[in-house]
C-alpha cells in the first residue's frame, strides 16, 4: 500500500436516546460531507479499496462523499470498523496492504490513534468530524509505526475547507 485515506464520519444528530449505530447524520453534517466531496474532487482518485464502518452516519458520509471517492472503487461495511481501537484497525490495513490504496471511513478515538501510530507524530490535531487526512508509505512492505508520511489533512465546516498542519 502506498496512500492510506483515513476518513472520520460527518457531524451525526446529538440524539442520545437513539442507539449509537442508528445514528443519522445532521444537517450540517450532510452539508460538510457535501463539500468535503466537491474539494477532493481536485485529487482524482483512481479506483480502490474503500474499508467503511456499517453505522448509519458513516454509510451517509460514505454516499455524500462515493463521487469524490471514485464510484468505481470497491466498498467493504465492515462491521469491525465500528468503534474499532488502534489494533483492530491496524489489522484491517495489513489485509488490505497489497492494495495501492485504501480509505477508511470510521470513527473516534480509533481513526486518530491510526493516524498517531503511523505519523508517530502526537502534535497534530485529532481527526474531527468531516476530515481526512491521507499517509503516504514511501516502501509499501513497511507500512508500521513511524513509517508513514502525511500528504494532506483537511476538514470541512460551514461550507468551507480547512488545511491542518
Amino acid at each position: 500500500m502506498k496512500f492510506l485515506n483515513i476518513i472520520r464520519h460527518a457531524k451525526a444528530e446529538n440524539n442520545f436516546l437513539k442507539n449509537d449505530f442508528t445514528r443519522e447524520l445532521n444537517e450540517r453534517g450532510q452539508n460538510d460531507s457535501k463539500c468535503l466531496n466537491d474539494f477532493l474532487l481536485n485529487y482524482s482518485f483512481k479506483k480502490h479499496k474503500i474499508i467503511c464502518s456499517p453505522s448509519v452516519r458513516t454509510v451517509q458520509t460514505y454516499e455524500n462523499l462515493k463521487v469524490s471517492l471514485n464510484e468505481k472503487s470497491h466498498i467493504i461495511f465492515q462491521e469491525d470498523l465500528y468503534l474499532a481501537n488502534l489494533e483492530a484497525i491496524y489489522d484491517l490495513i495489513i489485509k488490505e496492504k497489497k492494495s495501492s490504496m485504501i480509505t477508511l471511513i470510521g470513527h473516534n478515538p480509533g481513526l486518530t490513534d491510526i493516524l498517531y501510530f503511523f505519523l508517530r507524530n502526537l502534535d497534530i490535531p485529532e481527526l474531527k468530524t468531516s476530515s481526512i487526512a491521507q499517509i503516504f508509505f514511501s516502501n509499501s512492505n513497511e507500512i508500521s509505526k513511524g513509517k508513514g508520511s502525511l500528504n494532506f489533512f483537511v476538514k470541512s465546516k460551514n461550507n468551507k475547507i480547512f488545511f491542518i498542519s
